[in-house]
């Protein structure tokens, strides 16, 4: 949204065209505001719900202000003037006097913006609402204590594969385990070898793991 109203805005910097450059401006606000909701959530900042729904709601206004000043602000004599020579040649052509293009005209002005303003009202407005009825949902999550990465999850156990690799580069094995490797691989090497590490991981993390607590009853 940031991106394009602010392309937006350049072109009607361009053009001259001072409220083209007015609404750009306040989209591409209504843009920050949302990645600014989007970051706080990102640092777990329950506070980028708030900032969400007011970045719909800021933007639903701004787009149906604009429409209603399109809807009641119909110049027919900007359109008149619009014309250009070539279509005034092609509606005598056709036996059109210029003045009976105006009902038509007027007509699609009606429809585009009125359709902008109820896409808006209905997509922004339940954007709003959307954010607003799961915000403590989310502010719960984030309250709740964060859930370990792939990596922080794996990190326990990397140590233990890092010992296992230790002693199986010094040339140590655990007879026992390797030889139920080789039992269970069919003497396939590659199978065997994988095997072994995850067996001997295994037994590490066994033997690492804390005593169960004795039961307060016996």
């Amino acid at each position: 949204m940031v991106i394009i109203a602010g392309l937006g805005t350049l072109i009607a910097l361009l053009l001259g065209d001072l409220t083209g450059i007015l609404v750009g401006s306040l989209i591409v606000g209504a843009g920050a505001m949302e990645v600014h909701g989007n970051r706080r959530l990102a640092r777990r900042d329950a506070a980028g719900m708030a900032w969400l729904v007011r970045s719909q709601i800021f933007l639903l206004g701004v787009v149906l202000v604009y429409a209603i000043t399109r809807l009641t602000g119909f110049d027919e004599e900007l359109v008149m003037a619009n014309l250009t020579p070539d279509m005034r040649t092609a509606l005598a052509e056709l036996g059109i006097a210029p003045a009976d293009i105006l009902p038509l005209v007027q007509m699609t002005v009606y429809a585009l913006y009125g359709t902008v303003a109820l896409v808006t009202l209905l997509y922004q407005g339940g954007l709003a609402l959307y954010y607003r009825s799961r915000t403590p949902v989310v502010t719960a999550a984030l309250a709740a204590a964060p859930v370990p990465t792939a990596v922080e999850a794996a990190g326990f156990d990397q140590r233990f594969y890092d010992q296992v690799a230790t002693e199986l580069a010094a040339g140590h094995r655990q007879p026992g385990l390797w030889t139920r490797a080789i039992a269970e691989s069919d003497g396939h090497d590659a199978r065997c070898q994988a095997l072994y590490i995850r067996l001997r991981v295994a037994e590490l993390q066994r033997a690492s793991a804390p005593p169960p607590l004795s039961d307060p009853k016996r």
